[in-house]
């Protein structure tokens, strides 16, 4: 046969641990709505390469977890998130990560500690914001260990 024939090999790459990965939030996530483990959807936001090959494209879809969270307090305590990634599924192998990020809400504790110290006890109805992080917001992480992924390529005959 005359011509190129293109033929698939399985290529395998490992991830080595420590590998810098960013994600940006899908939705937005508020100390208002979410709970303590609870998982959210993340993107990976930019190619992660090893070798000069792409391992993890822009674009791959990635699961986060909310590791802490609090709401707003009394006398103007701001809420807390505390979220982190967890892992992106990729050529059939799971990817684990680490890493966290903590968004805390603005504090009202001066205004609380200053309308208690004028109207008595009335400072209590003064809460802090919730925190929230807007879609689109940077999260970064880590690989957690060495992984290998089995990619496709081409090789030209």
């Amino acid at each position: 046969m005359l011509g190129l024939a293109v033929q698939l090999a399985a290529a395998s790459i490992v991830i080595p641990a420590g590998t810098s990965v960013n994600f940006t939030t899908v939705a937005p996530i508020s100390s208002k709505t979410v709970i303590q483990g609870q998982r959210f959807p993340l993107t990976v936001s930019e190619d992660v390469t090893v070798d000069s090959h792409v391992v993890i494209p822009r674009g791959t879809a990635a699961v986060g977890e909310v590791d802490a969270v609090s709401g707003t307090g009394v006398f103007g305590k701001a809420g807390r998130l505390v979220l982190r990634p967890l892992f992106v599924d990729i050529a059939g192998e799971r990817v684990n990560f680490v890493g966290i990020s903590v968004d805390e809400g603005r504090d009202g504790t001066a205004a609380a500690a200053v309308t208690t110290a004028l109207i008595g006890a009335f400072g209590l109805v003064i809460t802090g914001k919730s925190a929230t992080v807007p879609a689109g917001s940077p999260l970064y992480g880590r690989v957690r260990t060495d992984g290998t992924i089995h990619l496709a390529s081409e090789k030209a005959q």
